[in-house]
C-alpha cells in the first residue's frame, strides 16, 4: 500500500513537471511601435499611398485592403486618419499599387482604390 502511493505521489509529481505554461497574450503578440502625433509618414507610404483619407475618388477598388480598412473601422469605430495609421495597425507592408497609382482611402465609400498619380 504504501509503495503504490508513493508510485502514485512520484508519478503526480513528474506530470505535473512536464507541463508548459502558456505565454500571456501581451508576451505573445509584438506591440508595433507608435509614430509621435504630427510625425510625417514613413517612407513606404507615401511611396505606395496618398496619406490623407479623401472623398469620391475614381479608381479600381483593392479588396484586401478595404477588407483591412473595414476591420479598422470595426474595431476602433472611425475612419483612420491617415493611411500611415491603417498601415501601422493592420498591415504587415504596404502592397506595391499598379504602375502609375498610389492607394487613396475613399472616405465616402469607405473603400481603399488605386488612383492615378497626378
Amino acid at each position: 500500500m504504501r509503495c503504490s502511493l508513493l508510485f502514485g505521489v512520484a508519478l503526480l509529481v513528474l506530470t505535473a513537471c512536464g507541463k508548459k505554461q502558456s505565454p500571456s497574450a501581451s508576451a505573445a503578440a509584438p506591440q508595433r511601435a507608435e509614430a509621435p502625433a504630427g510625425a510625417p509618414p514613413p517612407k513606404y507610404v507615401t511611396a505606395a499611398a496618398q496619406n490623407a483619407p479623401a472623398q469620391n475618388v475614381a479608381g479600381e477598388v483593392n479588396a484586401f485592403l478595404t477588407e483591412q480598412l473595414r476591420i479598422f473601422l470595426r474595431d476602433k469605430r472611425r475612419l483612420p486618419e491617415s493611411f500611415a495609421e491603417l498601415a501601422r495597425t493592420r498591415l504587415d507592408s504596404v502592397p506595391r499599387p499598379p504602375e502609375g497609382r498610389k492607394w487613396v482611402i475613399d472616405s465616402a465609400t469607405t473603400q481603399v482604390k488605386a488612383v492615378a498619380v497626378q
